[in-house]
């Protein structure tokens, strides 16, 4: 019996005036996860319309990664969404598996009332010079360059960027990888070296508040995913892939690169188990570089009812939910090679 069978039945119970206790056919669970804010837009899609035969209820928090990963270490969360992994210094649980769940592009955005053009185009390395605040006004000779025939505001850029954070670990790793005499250090926290030379740069706690900022703030530029990018309604730049072409984020571009990257599955090494080893500098046809992927944390061999209904829940989100409606809110399925790694790796949660 489902939830949609029962609240039926219920509502004919009534009508007639019997008096019963509302038990379901199935033993229930509520699993509480927290995490990433980039991926908040597809979870919470995704819980909303779950109707599981067990009647087991989710719930999310979008409190970004380094938080999720924190309260799952803790067991004070049933399962987290994090777009890193657990760091050297992090605490760790005893036993989990980390599962791919769905990925999205990381948008480039800037306030669209600033006399900008729609479109801007950039590359990795203006990217780099406007978060260290050494491209300074919009007009600057690096983004003119990148944009022929444009008119550009001789105004100076005001740049906001996330705190410790999955997207801003994944940027950094971009960074790093494409423009490595900038000095980029890969990093959680991108505060310290961006402050160092960006002193007006300002921190925002999670992705749909410094989309808010961006979206409220003349002249502001900012990073984040494109599902807040779109609700936010922010521009946002095409990107100059390693290919040589300048690309919109799109599902459909963001599924490119992610095809493209090699999975890692070590049973052996759950800090690894199930991850993408993303090289930011692959050369694909019509790719959008900046694509990431979230992570589902959960325990691994539980042999609780939780367990089962975590277990279920990945299963949902990766083989249903984000395959038919991921591309409409801003997200990327995963590619058949990594869909099956994850599968496997959601089998694993659970015992019963």
């Amino acid at each position: 019996m489902n939830k949609k069978f029962y609240a039926k039945a219920a509502a004919v119970v009534a009508v007639l005036g019997l008096t019963v206790t509302a038990t379901p056919a199935f033993a229930a669970d509520a699993i509480a996860g927290k995490g990433s804010s980039f991926a908040n837009g597809a979870l919470q899609y995704c819980l909303s319309h779950y109707d599981p035969a067990s009647n087991d209820t989710v719930t999310y928090t979008s409190t970004g990664s380094g938080t999720g990963r924190s309260e799952f270490a803790k067991g004070n969360v049933d399962w987290a969404a994090t777009d890193g992994t657990y760091g050297s210094t992090e605490t760790k649980p005893s036993s989990y598996v980390t599962i791919p769940l769905l990925g999205g592009p990381v948008v480039f955005a800037y306030n669209k009332n600033s006399g900008l053009p729609a479109n801007l185009k950039l590359d990795a390395a203006t990217v780099s010079g406007i978060l260290k605040g050494t491209i300074a006004k919009w007009n600057d000779k690096a983004i003119a360059k990148l944009n022929p025939g444009k008119t550009l505001p001789a105004k100076r850029i005001l740049t906001f960027y996330r705190d410790a954070s999955g997207t801003t670990e994944n940027v950094t790793n971009y960074l790093l990888q494409n423009v490595p005499a900038a000095g980029w250090t890969k990093s959680k926290d991108l505060g310290p070296q961006i402050k160092a030379t960006n002193t007006t740069a300002t921190v925002k706690a999670t992705s749909s508040v410094l989309a808010d900022k961006v979206q409220s703030t003349k002249y502001a530029f900012g990073y984040f995913d494109l599902s807040d990018a779109v609700s936010a309604k922010v521009a946002y730049a095409s990107l100059k892939n390693a290919n040589g072409d300048y690309v919109a984020p799109t599902a459909a571009n963001g599924a490119k690169f992610l095809a493209g990257q090699t999975t890692v599955v070590d049973s052996s090494n759950a800090a690894t188990d199930g991850t993408l080893t993303i090289d930011f500098t692959k050369k694909i046809k019509g790719a959008y570089q900046l694509t990431i992927v979230t992570y589902g944390l959960a325990p691994k061999g539980g042999t609780t009812t939780k367990a089962a209904a975590v277990e279920g829940w990945f299963k949902y989100v990766v083989s249903s939910c984000i395959p038919t409606k991921g591309a409409g809110l801003g997200y990327v399925a995963l590619p058949t090679k990594l869909k099956n790694a994850a599968l496997a790796q959601i089998a694993t949660i659970s015992d019963k």
